[in-house]
């Protein structure tokens, strides 16, 4: 029975060694702040925006399901207004407020997105294994408790916000339980695991979850968040984060990356098609390096915050909720048959 995605090797490059390369980009960017600018540039054309092109070629370019879910397709195409709608309510009404709450809303299904795709990595490798109901639930509350724990206890103790959260009668004891409530999570996680495996039962999915996902995106949180900014002379929040997101964003594109490429080498029978898609996706996120320059993502380029800056911003979380949405309907092994084969579940 297999029990790999993609084959022993494929996984420890993808869905393992991706954490890996995600933590020496973060120590480089500790040891050199100097390096986060030219790392994002580097993210964002490598890894960023393939994965993003990822879910397209997988939707729109598939004939097959342009045939059978042309309607989800069309639907989805709505997501790319909400940005816009609410920036021009913004300039009518000459109050910020209706575009800052979708950069809000949509910053927290980001989070979100990447919580869920760690999730749906862990559930494969839980029905390669066998885990049984037990494991699988343990599993799953304790990553979105331990992930999303730990994004609220870095909005709190965060150096720029820690002082509004120490002003507030129960700031700093909200910081204790959450850091203690987060800790005990993983400790109560690896006791699981050794019981497992003192058991004879699966331990992969569980080492997925606790080493990998929550392990790489607690380092890129507060070994490199709580260290920010690292870039030099920030414009922007999101300037602010900037080498936590290049952490957070390398382990979330590549494991992004790895399961498009293990399913299509499935449908296609060739590791020579994946190779070619990819290359054209290099080729194609150009536009999507130029996109963020336009929007102000980086202190080069389009001044954050200026009209032209606000309209690409807009268009390109139109574009992140039109890939969130997509990405909520198309992974469903237990709805599409096709989908199990391709990730090898059938045999399991």
């Amino acid at each position: 029975m297999t029990r790999w995605i993609g084959g022993p090797v494929f996984d420890a490059c993808f869905f393992f060694g991706s954490g890996v390369v995600a933590l020496m980009a973060g120590l480089l960017m500790l040891a050199a702040p100097g390096t986060v600018l030219p790392m994002w540039f580097a993210w964002i054309w490598l890894v960023e925006g393939p994965h993003l092109l990822a879910t397209w070629q997988r939707t729109y370019l598939d004939a097959d399901f342009r045939r059978e879910r042309g309607r989800l397709l069309w639907t989805s195409l709505a997501w790319l207004l909400p940005g816009p709608v609410l920036l021009a309510a913004s300039w009518i009404s000459g109050r910020p407020e209706p575009f800052l709450l979708f950069l809000g809303a949509v910053a927290l299904w980001s989070f979100h997105h990447g919580v869920r795709q760690h999730h749906g990595i862990l559930s494969v490798y839980q029905r390669l294994g066998d885990a049984d109901a037990a494991a699988r639930k343990a599993d799953k509350l304790l990553l979105h408790g331990i992930l999303w724990v730990a994004f609220g206890l870095l909005a709190l103790a965060h150096p720029a916000n820690v002082d509004l959260a120490a002003r507030v009668s129960w700031g700093t004891y909200a910081i204790a339980a959450l850091a203690a409530l987060l800790v005990a999570a993983m400790v109560l996680w690896a006791v699981l695991l050794v019981r497992r495996w003192r058991g004879g039962s699966a331990v992969l999915p569980g080492i997925f979850g606790l080493v990998v996902a929550v392990g790489t995106t607690l380092f890129s949180l507060f070994a490199v968040g709580m260290r920010e900014p690292l870039l030099a002379n920030p414009l922007t929040t999101e300037q602010v984060f900037m080498a936590a997101t290049i952490v957070g964003g390398t382990l979330h594109g590549l494991q992004y990356i790895g399961i498009v490429v293990a399913t299509e080498r499935r449908r296609a029978r060739s590791g020579m098609a994946a190779r070619r898609v990819y290359a054209l996706m290099l080729a194609a996120s150009l536009l999507y390096v130029a996109l963020n320059v336009a929007r102000g993502g980086a202190p080069v380029g389009a001044a954050p915050g200026s009209a032209s800056a606000q309209v690409f911003l807009a268009l390109y979380w139109g574009l992140f909720c039109h890939h969130f949405w997509l990405d909520q309907k198309i992974w469903r092994p237990s709805s599409d048959a096709r989908l199990r084969a391709e990730l090898g579940l059938e045999a399991a």
